[in-house]
């Protein structure tokens, strides 16, 4: 996926997350959005547990309770997910897409320090 659509389909949802990452991503930030998809329910648990943890040692996920709900609402459909990265500040954002790479699901941006 290039720059420019990955931009267009952050634009489209609303949240902070969607807008932190497309700055990032406008700014310059890596990103990567791969082929492979993986059940929405197998997501929902593994990021229901990342949420849990970082809330426990006092980081929690921009756009993370969004984010759950969202996926949580796309049943067992298969998603694909993605990763965009800036070092200053350092943030990791985790994306989830539709399979066909048409939708932005989700967006959760995580403070890496």
């Amino acid at each position: 996926m290039d720059r420019e659509a990955l931009l267009r389909l952050l634009a489209e949802e609303p949240g902070a997350a969607f807008e932190a990452c497309g700055d990032a991503i406008r700014a310059g930030a890596d990103f990567v959005v791969w082929d492979h998809t993986i059940p929405a329910d197998e997501l929902t648990q593994m990021y229901a547990r990342r949420a849990k943890h970082l809330a426990k040692i006092g980081n929690p996920m921009l756009g993370g309770a969004e984010a759950l709900e969202q996926l949580e609402a796309s049943g067992d459909r298969p998603l694909r997910t993605g990763e965009a990265k800036i070092e200053d500040p350092p943030t990791h954002f985790q994306l989830f897409l539709t399979a066909d790479a048409s939708r932005v699901v989700a967006c959760i941006g995580i403070d890496q320090r």
